[in-house]
């Protein structure tokens, strides 16, 4: 039965890669969806007015934080890299750099009912994410996104549609494409546009938004985009809304064959000096590793985007917190990891690696995902000693490098 106000399980997030050939894909595990919006403004005076004349609008703004459990997948990785498969050495920070993706999450009257509204955010961009595991608790990842743009497409709009289409060999200019299942309807905001967003992803990953009347034509009568031109291997993507979905269906998909979800029981901590063996951590109570992208962020005159959001630096931050006894993090720092060192000497750190491991089971048999921060440096550190209590002591550890695989060989 319907109900009045909106359950999650009425919503499945959906994402959709702008800037790789990547197909779209459900996320699993989702345990917040929060999207917001914020339109800075300023009410602009003049001198011998007491009203305001106008009021300045700034560039519009659109976040997006989403919690989701550790299930031993990098697909979420690949969607927000705009990747269609794990590179040979893993995913690295510099694969986000680039790459844009939109998300949905329709809306429907009840868990498998009927289509309301759905929420578009269109070409976000990575931020930051972080991975925290506590002891007997379930590993959780979340994930912080930007971007410039938000619609909710409702009654006749309701429908986003996506579509792609790879060039074949020998089509070089008017390469069209019909879009007749479900066709476009127009835009009520713009009179006369029928397509809402138009990507070309060339063979080489050449990503570029392709601009109405510019690049690409549309014909409605026949339902025909017809791109400007192309070559063999372009793959276009197309953004639409519809009455329907068309005879694809629904895209939402239940995920029921990877794991629900992963402890941390099942984690296996190593602390690499690059010197000696790599020492196992095994009496953390709890571990984060977070990634920060600082980026540009910055407009262009002629446009109202922000299209400059390219990486300046990346920041990775490992907190690693336990009780007070043995000194297993301070001694690799020394570069003398497990050599039962005399004197800790703070001031003579070196780096080192952390590499989490995570398997399938607590036995660590079946390897699922990891992430490996490299060249880490000593940060701070801090210990606390209550009455009657066990003392406890967290280490941070900070650099710029992580890699996130399935691959147990990257590891």
């Amino acid at each position: 039965m319907a109900t009045v106000i909106r359950h999650a399980s009425a919503n499945k997030p959906i994402s959709v890669p702008c800037n790789g050939a990547v197909s779209p894909d459900n996320w699993d595990r989702v345990q917040t969806f929060s999207p917001a919006t914020t339109q800075p403004t300023e009410l602009l005076y003049e001198i011998g007015r007491l009203a305001k004349m106008v009021t300045y609008k700034d560039t519009f703004e659109s976040t997006l934080s989403i919690s989701q459990l550790e299930y031993g997948s990098n697909a979420a990785y690949l969607q927000l890299a705009n990747l269609s498969a794990e590179p040979v050495a893993g995913i690295a920070l510099s694969d986000f750099s680039s790459a844009k993706t939109d998300f949905y999450l329709p809306g429907k009257d009840e868990y498998g009912g009927t289509l309301e509204q759905t929420l578009w955010l269109q070409k976000m961009v990575v931020d930051s994410f972080s991975i925290e595991l506590s002891a007997e608790e379930r590993i959780t990842r979340s994930f912080d996104l930007s971007g410039n743009f938000a619609k909710i497409c409702r009654y006749g709009n309701k429908y986003v549609i996506f579509k792609s289409d790879t060039v074949p060999s020998g089509e070089a200019a008017d390469y069209e494409i019909i879009l007749n299942d479900p066709a476009p309807v127009v835009d009520p905001n713009n009179a006369g546009v029928y397509l809402l967003q138009v990507f070309r992803v060339t063979a080489a990953g050449v990503a570029t938004e392709l601009i109405e009347d510019t690049d690409f034509t549309w014909t409605n009568g026949t339902t025909t985009l017809s791109i400007n031109t192309v070559t063999f291997g372009d793959n276009i993507r197309v953004w639409y809304t519809a009455a329907s979905y068309g005879s694809a269906g629904d895209p939402a998909v239940l995920n029921d064959v990877d794991d629900y979800y992963l402890k941390a029981d099942n984690v296996l901590v190593t602390i690499d000096d690059g010197s000696n063996s790599a020492v196992t951590l095994d009496k953390l109570t709890s571990l984060s590793i977070s990634a920060t992208l600082n980026r540009l962020d910055q407009g262009v005159i002629g446009n109202d985007e922000k299209i400059l959001n390219e990486v300046e630096t990346y920041e990775v931050s490992v907190s690693l917190g336990g009780f007070v006894k043995g000194s297993s993090i301070l001694e690799a720092l020394m570069t003398q990891a497990g050599q039962s060192w005399g004197i800790i000497d703070y001031t003579l750190f070196s780096s080192v690696d952390v590499i989490v491991k995570i398997y399938e089971e607590s036995t660590k048999t079946t390897f699922a995902i990891g992430y490996k921060a490299t060249d880490l440096e000593f940060s701070d550190s801090s210990e606390t000693y209550n009455a009657n209590e066990y003392s406890e002591e967290t280490v941070t550890l900070v650099g710029d490098a992580l890699i996130i695989s399935e691959s147990v060989l990257n590891m």
